[in-house]
């Protein structure tokens, strides 16, 4: 599903809101961290694009991160991954992140983009609750979020 469909260019497929550690956050953004591990992932739906809310105690909305693929791994897997591609863990954190999952998913990062202006949630999600794992985004709701990251872009 294109996210937009009346502009060319866009990513296919579905926009998500992803809870992420501001310290993984800085490693994302700054390009030294290219996957997000994570213990669930959404893998029956093409994600093609994440908001990132910087959970405490930032408690904003900083940015989004293009996906590139997704790898649904064992912890072997995951680790070489995460040591290829700047997974932000040791060895021992991953082990006690990946604790009772025999199945676990690598989100390589295509790009990413930095927002303009960092967004309380609250402003455009009334009674927002920070998503445990994510939370799916309508077209309209990434729309908002798009403009109000970016507010010198036209996003229409």
């Amino acid at each position: 599903m294109d996210l937009f469909p009346e502009l060319s260019g866009q990513a296919k497929g579905r926009a998500i809101l992803l809870s992420i550690k501001p310290k993984y956050v800085e490693m994302i953004f700054s390009g030294t961290k290219r996957v997000e591990l994570r213990r669930n992932w959404p893998i029956k739906e093409e994600i093609a694009v994440m908001v990132v809310y910087s959970s405490a105690p930032v408690q904003k909305l900083v940015g989004v991160v293009f996906i590139g693929q997704i790898e649904e791994c064992d912890f072997d897997r995951l680790w070489a991954l995460a040591d290829t591609n700047g997974g932000g863990v040791t060895y021992d954190e991953l082990k006690l992140y990946a604790e009772g999952k025999k199945i676990m998913y690598g989100v390589m990062i295509d790009r990413v983009k930095v927002a303009e202006v960092q967004v309380d949630p609250e402003y455009l999600f009334p009674n927002f609750t920070p998503p445990q794992s994510f939370m799916y985004l309508k077209p309209e709701e990434y729309r908002r979020v798009m403009q109000a990251m970016f507010p010198s872009e036209d996003i229409t």
